[in-house]
């Protein structure tokens, strides 16, 4: 890593290859105008929290799930085309650190990034971070609580995300 002025780079190596499918949706979506759907994938509560909710988020009109993993090592593939050309993206972030969120907003621009902090629609589970630390039926509650909450604010005009914490994440 390479950090200079509060800015750390990291080096990615090249590949050649390409997800078949992740091609096919990619193109779909672009050429649909889909809005992608992207999330934390931490390995805590948070981040699971976060990424069903993004499913949940996913499946509603006129959005779809994005793959970050692409947009971030594979440039050149459609689903990184799709997400970098969208009018909009929404990311759901766990927590307050807000991981995707500084990634995405140096990658495409803070301007077309509607953000979210999941943690910030349920306050629970702050002291775990075992997924399996908190039943399926709770986690699937958060998720889908975060998710509408998501749902109602991206239906406001302008709305850019962040949910409860939009002073300290849009500013």
């Amino acid at each position: 890593m390479n950090e200079a002025n509060g800015i750390f780079t990291v080096e990615i190596s090249k590949t050649d290859g390409t997800c078949p499918v992740g091609e096919k949706v990619g193109s779909e979506n672009l050429g649909e105008a889909k809005i992608p759907v992207l999330s934390c994938e931490g390995a805590c509560i948070r981040g699971e929290i976060a990424r069903l909710a993004a499913h949940l988020v996913a499946k509603a009109e006129p959005y779809r799930r994005g793959c970050h993993g692409e947009l971030f090592t594979v440039p050149g593939s459609a689903i990184a085309q799709w997400i970098k050309n969208a009018e909009k993206i929404v990311l759901i972030d766990g927590c307050f650190l807000r991981c995707h969120g500084r990634v995405l907003e140096n990658l495409v621009g803070k301007d077309r990034l509607a953000q979210f902090d999941a943690l910030s629609y349920y306050m629970k589970y702050t002291e775990h971070f075992d997924i399996d630390a908190v039943p399926e039926t709770e986690r699937k509650a958060a998720a889908r609580l975060v998710a509408d909450s998501v749902l109602a604010e991206l239906r406001q005009p302008s709305s850019r995300g962040c949910g409860r914490t939009a002073a300290k994440v849009c500013t």
